[in-house]
């Protein structure tokens, strides 16, 4: 098949390179599983039988509440940072050391991974920090397990141990010491607070004492009387400034009067004020004043201008009209002299409030003291009653403390081991494996340096691997000619997947775009296995009715007589250094009707490939046929390699895998492409491994197969025709 020439992108692309890497190396894989699996069957079978046991404990939600006050130990939040750390608890050292305790008052002990022992001889008979009472708390530690399943108050306490029996024991004496620890710490926490507010009371109450004591004695010091909170020398005050407000409204209502008097004396007309109105004088004269006026018009209507009376009422008139207002001036001179009267009285009382200001100020620092000393002994009160509070209501709690846990299911021992699990050893063996043979593998793929994938080959080349032929094995009679030619085999598929990328065909459409082409097929770091693939192309090519003819231009190791049928014709150097015609070297296999021209072995094959000669050679026969194969030497001859290529429109660069190095094939790419050669592809050569199994291949040994060479060179008869390498 022809592979794809566009690798997937993104993650495809990784997950395809992996398992392509994984693949290439799974023999490294499976030796890694092999391995862990082996050092963990050895692990297993000396694993001692360990034997787990667990209880069961339920924290309580609800809370004893003999009385009806606060407790000194709040309960416990119902949270799961709450219950974590109460798991945090069970598996601490101080619950080991409680657990140890109990052994000791039991007479039970733990020496390593013996079974337990019950008496005195068995204890722990040392202190707590004895060596061996440290030893059984590290063992009760490293042993215990605390867990919750976070949907509920349940925790499970588990135990593991060689011996059944001791496992249950720990386990409960777990449950049960964190019971008593629950009651431990609620007890001495409140007999340490009811000490301590015994304590702090006494100290509060003399304190109280002496405060109370200060504030009376300075307030009796200091004449500091108070009524309702209320100092007498503030009540003085506020009643004088009373009065002064009273006084300047009385100020401001008589100079109002004052002023509308003034301007009605200055205006002459009438004044209406309370005190004009109110002055029995005044209103006589105005009575007398308005019959003169009467009179006066009365006399004034009948017409007697002449008449004596109205001398004398004029005269009357003026003189009432100037009593009036002697009186007003009289009303507003009275008016003057309240005020002054009320000016004084305010100056007065002003006077009075400065004084008792001053005695104020002198009092102010006496006042404050006064009040800061009230402050204090306030304050000491209620500290002093809400402490004597809290004692009275934790001595009524002492006795009365509950754990918020009980035990829901004792712990029993366990009739069957729990560990070694040979399933867990098993996982854990191929887990390991698995990581270590993936690692191994991408060590070993990024450590070395040849080909191996067709991915890696095409990512850091940027070409396309466009065949790659498999490794057949061929029977004893087996000839390649047939293979080709049987798409149903796989090298006829890789050959037929050349011949499609390259588009040889002798069919109509592609005649009419086709020019002849010569073709350079060379191998990048061996020339061993190339030859079969030009030779199997050129098959599969001729019988599509193509004219084809093969040149070995591999002159340092040739290698394609062993691929067709060959007579004693001359060969390539004749040709070149001894200037024959081109047709006396041409040959053609009777089975394939292939057309070749093959080279003998020379050491200094440059002179040949460099000489007129040869290009005129290849020239003659891309006007011959439709298509030149050329079987050239390995990529490694510099000189070779671009010489023929120079003379073609394509080449197909043959890697082996496992064996060409990535290095050598950029090498050659890069010296191509600097030329302007055109690279059609690579093909993935996998038919040859070694000498013996490319012998073992043709179904010859190697013995016989160097007979049969010395048998060529001696007869001089034609070569029989080998077996395709493949």
């Amino acid at each position: 098949m022809i592979l794809s020439h566009d690798p997937p992108d993104g993650g495809e692309m990784s997950m395809y390179r992996v398992l392509s890497i994984l693949r290439d190396r799974r023999q490294t894989v499976l030796a890694c599983v092999i391995f862990s699996l082996a050092i963990c069957a050895i692990g297993y079978f000396r694993t001692k039988p360990l034997y787990r046991s667990e209880a069961i404990l339920a924290l309580d939600g609800r809370k004893l509440q003999a009385l009806p006050i606060e407790a000194v130990v709040s309960a416990l939040p119902q949270e799961s940072p709450v219950l974590r750390t109460e798991l945090d608890i069970i598996g601490s050292r101080t619950m080991a050391e409680r657990v140890a305790n109990r052994f000791k008052a039991s007479g039970i002990g733990l020496k390593s991974n013996d079974s337990p022992r019950q008496g005195p001889s068995a204890s722990v008979q040392a202190d707590d920090t004895s060596p061996e009472n440290e030893a059984l708390v590290d063992e009760l530690i490293s042993n215990v397990r605390v867990a919750n399943d976070g949907r509920s108050y349940t925790i499970y306490i588990s135990f593991i141990a060689p011996d059944p029996n001791f496992a249950a024991v720990a386990a409960n004496a777990y449950g049960e010491a964190y019971i008593d620890y629950q009651i431990d710490v609620q007890t001495s926490a409140t007999r340490r607070v009811s000490e301590w507010l015994g304590e702090k009371l006494v100290d509060l109450r003399t304190k109280l004492e002496e405060s109370e004591r200060l504030a009376t004695d300075f307030r009796e010091t200091a004449g500091i009387v108070s009524t309702n909170g209320t100092t007498l020398q503030s009540q003085q005050i506020a009643g004088l400034n009373n009065e002064l407000t009273a006084l300047r409204s009385k100020a401001a209502a008589a100079e109002a009067r004052l002023s509308t008097a003034v301007d009605g004396l200055r205006n002459g007309s009438d004044l209406e004020l309370s005190e004009v109105l109110s002055s029995s004088m005044i209103q006589q004269l105005r009575t007398e004043e308005a019959r003169v006026k009467r009179a006066i018009t009365e006399i004034d209507q009948s017409g007697a201008i002449k008449n004596v009376q109205l001398v004398q009422l004029n005269s009357q008139l003026i003189s009432l009209q100037g009593q009036i207002k002697t009186e007003i001036s009289r009303v507003i001179e009275s008016l003057r002299n309240e005020i002054e009267v009320n000016r004084r009285q305010q100056a007065g009382l002003q006077e009075s409030i400065k004084e008792m200001r001053a005695a104020m100020t002198t009092n102010s620092q006496s006042l404050v003291h006064a009040d800061q000393l009230d402050r204090e002994a306030s304050a000491n009160r209620a500290i002093y009653e809400s402490y004597l509070a809290r004692y009275k209501q934790t001595i009524e709690q002492d006795g009365i403390a509950t754990a918020e846990a009980r035990m829901i299911s004792r712990a029993t021992p366990s009739p069957k081991p729990t560990a070694p699990n040979p399933f867990l050893w098993a996982l854990a063996g191929v887990a390991f494996g698995l990581t270590g043979g993936i690692a191994a593998a991408f060590v070993r793929h990024f450590t070395d340096r040849k080909v191996r994938s067709v991915e890696s080959v095409e990512t850091k080349t940027g070409l396309a691997v466009i065949a790659k032929v498999p490794r057949i094995r061929l029977g004893h009679n087996a000839d390649a000619s047939a293979l080709v030619h049987d798409h149903n085999s796989s090298l006829g598929q890789a050959m037929a997947e050349i011949q499609s990328e390259l588009r040889l065909f002798a069919d109509a459409e592609a005649a009419s775009e086709r020019m002849t082409r010569a073709i350079a097929i060379t191998p990048v770091s061996s020339s061993k296995g190339k030859s079969h693939i030009v030779a199997n192309l050129a098959r599969l090519v001729a019988a599509t009715g193509l004219k084809t003819i093969v040149i070995e231009a591999n002159l340092r190791n040739p290698t394609l007589a062993d691929q067709f049928e060959a007579s004693n014709a001359a060969h390539l150097n004749q040709i070149v250094t001894q200037e024959l015609p081109f047709g006396d070297a041409i040959q053609r296999d009777p089975k394939s009707m292939v057309d070749f021209i093959l080279a003998e072995q020379s050491k200094a094959p440059e002179p040949i490939l460099a000489n007129q000669r040869f290009a005129q050679l290849i020239q003659e026969m891309k006007r011959r046929y439709d298509l030149v194969l050329i079987d050239m030497p390995c990529a490694s001859n510099g000189f070779d390699l671009m010489r023929v290529a120079s003379f073609c429109e394509d080449v197909i660069l043959v890697v082996r895998p496992k064996f060409t190095k990535i290095l050598d094939l950029e090498a050659c790419i890069k010296k191509l492409r600097a030329a302007n050669r055109n690279i059609a592809g690579i093909v993935f050569d996998s038919a040859f491994r070694s000498k013996a199994a490319t012998v073992s291949q043709l179904g010859m040994s190697p013995h016989q197969q160097d007979l049969s060479g010395v048998k060529q060179k001696r007869s001089g008869n034609q070569v029989k025709p080998l077996a395709a390498r493949v």
